[in-house]
């Protein structure tokens, strides 16, 4: 980064800075914001810290500035990369065009094989999110946005607005209560039961 300074109409401006490349090998962006996920899911927040994240990276604390201006902008990076990493994925198969069986089996997917979803990287925000007012907001918008998307599922099997709205909760604090507590089955026990938790919840034992 280079400084500069200087007169304009004999009135002195006031000294700025302009952002030149970085040196060969500095880490991107994206590598910043790994290391920082890796280390948020390890350690915790409290943990990310910018010396930290240098040391893991090899470069020096200047080689963080020459991507981000501040710890919190990188977190602000790091947040919204599980929004993307974890929401996204699971938006894209509850609201596509399948048949809604085949998306509760395309949700399930995502929770069982952990591709398109972190139950780690999940729970390390929410610890974060009890330490940090705007996080839990923001984790409380997230939780909203899936909820709807899995209301709609429930609304597309032919529930009303109620029962849609309570199987989505049913399904939605099951599987982050799975994570929360720690429950240890293989893939294969959570395959096993898949079928039976759609038949479950797809149909109104009511009647």
């Amino acid at each position: 980064m280079i400084e500069q300074s200087g007169k304009a109409n004999g009135i002195r401006r006031k000294r700025s800075w302009v952002r030149t490349p970085p040196p060969e090998h500095t880490p991107s962006t994206e590598d910043w914001v790994r290391i920082a996920r890796e280390m948020l899911i390890s350690e915790g927040i409290v943990a990310v810290k910018i010396d930290r994240l240098a040391k893991v990276a090899g470069v020096t604390r200047g080689g963080f500035y020459w991507r981000f201006k501040s710890r919190d902008e990188l977190l602000e990076a790091l947040i919204e990369d599980w929004r993307e990493w974890n929401t996204t994925p699971m938006l894209r198969v509850l609201q596509s065009d399948a048949p809604p069986k085949d998306r509760m089996r395309g949700l399930a997917e995502l929770y069982i094989e952990g591709r398109g979803f972190s139950e780690a990287y999940d729970s390390a925000v929410r610890a974060w999110a009890a330490l940090s007012p705007p996080i839990a907001e923001i984790v409380r918008a997230v939780d909203g946005i899936r909820l709807q998307a899995l209301e709609e599922l429930f609304r597309d099997v032919g529930f009303d607005a109620d029962e849609a709205m309570i199987r989505a909760r049913i399904t939605y604090f099951h599987q982050v209560g799975y994570y929360a507590i720690g429950m240890q089955e293989t893939a294969e026990d959570r395959w096993a039961l898949v079928d039976r938790y759609t038949a479950v919840l797809f149909s109104n034992l009511m009647k």
